[in-house]
């Protein structure tokens, strides 16, 4: 099954720069990997740009959302409330840092269909176990 993952940031940069990131190591197929950051070319974030991702990628069966900070955590709440009820049941706000969580839940996604997994791999992905 095809899996999203929806990369929310301030800065298309540091979006696009993740997104290489995950495509360069994860491979599959039932993986799309949408950067979602700033608002043409400057700082910001912009729900409709993350309901268009979703719209886009209509056959997913999942979509896992990562956001940095602030207003761009506030719009993937707010998009999530734009969606239709059936693709709100598939849209996972996810509690973890954008880039271990979002690169994490990429690589997990590609070899399970396991939701719960996938997310659970996610949030861990930040503890790096230091001491």
């Amino acid at each position: 099954m095809k899996k999203s993952i929806l990369l929310i940031s301030h800065s298309q940069k540091v979006t696009d720069g993740i997104k290489e990131m995950i495509e360069q190591m994860q491979k599959s197929e039932e993986v799309q990997i949408f950067s979602l950051g700033g608002i043409n070319g400057e700082i910001g974030s912009d729900p409709m740009k993350i309901v268009e991702a979703v719209n886009e990628s209509s056959d997913a069966a999942s979509y896992f959302v990562f956001a940095d900070i602030g207003s761009a955590v506030l719009n993937s709440e707010l998009a999530k409330d734009m969606l239709e009820e059936e693709q709100q049941q598939r849209y996972h706000l996810v509690d973890a840092p954008l880039v271990e969580g979002a690169f994490a839940a990429a690589i997990t996604a590609g070899i399970t269909d396991d939701t719960q997994q996938i997310l659970t791999e996610a949030q861990n992905a930040g503890k790096k176990g230091w001491e």
